[in-house]
């Protein structure tokens, strides 16, 4: 595999900048969009106090195998460090957009350039994880097209290995709490399967 040029020289940096985010309240995952405190702070703040701010996931699937790339989080990650996760995912920093964020997550761990015409927004879940080891934040999801062929060259200091897994198998073991995979909430689950079943019906 060649060497990925985009990929970071650490697993994290504890002194990036969020947005500091309202708590979550009445929140509708297809029409509702994060509130502001119009005030900002380091991860390393953000992740101890438990504040809420923004991250992005993107999740690369087959379709004709109904299969789903997963990244295998290196132990170097300070939440959740050696579990398969999501594609590809990551926190939105200070002055960088949502669309911006998944364009260099997907070329920083995986290697893979992507316009942002080929991300299928699905939905975005409050989730509320800092109890579980993770953080509290607004996940804004996006589903991308991709197989086996796909090119990729990984950011070791991010990501250990990847893997294609069914569909079916994945939901399976987020819905069953499976301690090999970071966490995803209920609702989260949900509205994964309801996107993923359009999207592998050829209905997206």
């Amino acid at each position: 595999m060649e060497a990925n040029p985009h990929a970071l020289d650490s697993a994290q940096d504890p002194n990036e900048v969020f947005e500091i985010m309202e708590p979550p309240a009445n929140f509708d995952i297809y029409a509702s969009t994060p509130i502001s405190t119009a005030s900002f702070t380091t991860r390393d703040v953000c992740h101890k106090q438990g504040l809420w701010h923004c991250s992005v996931h993107i999740w690369i699937v087959d379709t004709a195998s109904s299969s789903i790339l997963l990244q295998k989080r290196s132990m170097k990650k300070d939440t959740f460090p050696g579990r398969w996760d999501i594609s590809s995912a990551g926190h939105v920093e200070k002055g960088k957009s949502i669309l911006e964020t998944a364009q260099c997550e997907l070329a920083e761990e995986l290697g893979i350039t992507a316009n942002a015409g080929e991300l299928q927004y699905a939905f975005t879940i409050p989730a509320e994880q800092t109890p579980l080891g993770g953080c509290n934040a607004f996940e804004h999801v996006y589903f991308l097209h991709g197989n086996s062929e796909t090119k990729m060259s990984l950011g070791m200091e991010e990501v250990s290995g990847v893997s294609w897994v069914s569909a079916s198998k994945l939901l399976a073991a987020l819905q069953n709490g499976d301690d090999n995979y970071a966490p995803r909430t209920k609702q989260y689950c949900e509205a994964m399967g309801s996107f993923l079943k359009k999207m592998l019906s050829g209905s997206d």
